[in-house]
């Protein structure tokens, strides 16, 4: 349901939106009952499922609604997703969508395309598309891709798997024995959409998978980890063309709060780009708590 809170006027939307367009016209949804089932934690439980037993679904998948007529209709489909590249470890396995994301033009969007082996194991690809759902690409296929953002209209920075890109790395590197632990074949990558172009982003200084997101400027990167040994989540503003990172905050995270109903921070910008908001439970209670970093970005600030 979509409120306006000025006039009181009431919309009904067909289907549960996942994401907006900017502009407001177009949102874009998935199958949240299969969600919750592949991946517990993000999707709707108690609703059934029409293609629980299929494994990849021909009539299911990524819907587009119109937000002004209130039509909708199916864009990709699982099936369509599933047959793109096969590989070996897809047969027989489970497929479902998540993570769907407009550019800041509209005219494409992110997807993660997520299969369950008959091994056990999970694996991610990463796909753009336009915003009809044609002109499908492959962004990434190593295997993971986790939290991600758009940088600009053709830059996407993720964090995912390059296999054999950490040979750099060497015992003696002091931020080794955190990469051996933490991160492996694994870092924020930047990939230019439609082609193969990518390269490392804070290669020896953000070593673990985070919510990241670009500052409105564009010059900060603004990312979080999951709880450490002791328990304790790291609030981190990276700035890109400087190669500096700084620490604004470590929460501890509650071990009872873990699993499907954990609360991790992630951080976002406030639209001037001075102040951070996270979600947070270590005063005991899910709360949301803003903080300001005007002088961290600053750039005279950081200068001196």
């Amino acid at each position: 349901v979509i409120h306006d809170v000025k006039n009181g006027d009431v919309q009904k939307v067909p289907l549960p939106i996942y994401t907006i367009s900017h502009d407001g016209k177009t949102a874009l949804s998935l199958n949240f009952s299969r969600l919750a089932r592949t991946r517990p934690g993000y999707g709707y439980e108690g609703i059934a499922d029409p293609w629980e037993n299929d494994p990849a679904p021909q009539d299911d998948g990524i819907y587009a609604i119109d937000l002004v007529s209130g039509e909708f209709q199916l864009m990709i489909s699982l099936a369509e997703v599933a047959k793109s590249q096969p590989r070996p470890d897809m047969k027989n396995a489970e497929h479902w969508l998540n993570h769907l994301l407009f550019r800041p033009d509209d005219q494409r969007f992110i997807f993660l395309h997520r299969w369950l082996a008959t091994d056990g194991k999970r694996y991610t690809r990463l796909y753009t598309a336009n915003r009809d759902g044609s002109d499908i690409y492959m962004v990434s296929d190593d295997d993971l891709v986790s939290h991600f953002d758009w940088r600009d209209n053709d830059h996407i920075l993720a964090w995912a798997r390059r296999k054999g890109e950490f040979s750099w790395l060497r015992p003696h590197h002091r931020h080794y024995r955190q990469w051996l632990k933490e991160s492996r074949d694994d870092f924020y990558i930047l990939f230019k959409d439609k082609t193969a172009c990518a390269h490392v982003i804070g290669k020896g200084i953000l070593l673990s998978d985070g919510h990241c997101t670009y500052s409105p400027n564009g010059e900060w990167i603004l990312t979080d980890t999951y709880p450490d040994g002791e328990g304790m989540r790291t609030l981190i503003l990276f700035h890109e063309k400087q190669q500096r990172r700084i620490d604004i905050g470590r929460f501890f995270s509650p071990p009872h709060v873990s699993s499907d109903v954990r609360c991790d921070l992630h951080p976002r910008w406030s639209p001037d780009g001075t102040k951070v908001c996270i979600d947070s439970t270590h005063e005991g209670q899910r709360q949301m708590y803003v903080l300001d970093v005007t002088e961290i970005v600053n750039t005279s600030t950081l200068k001196s």
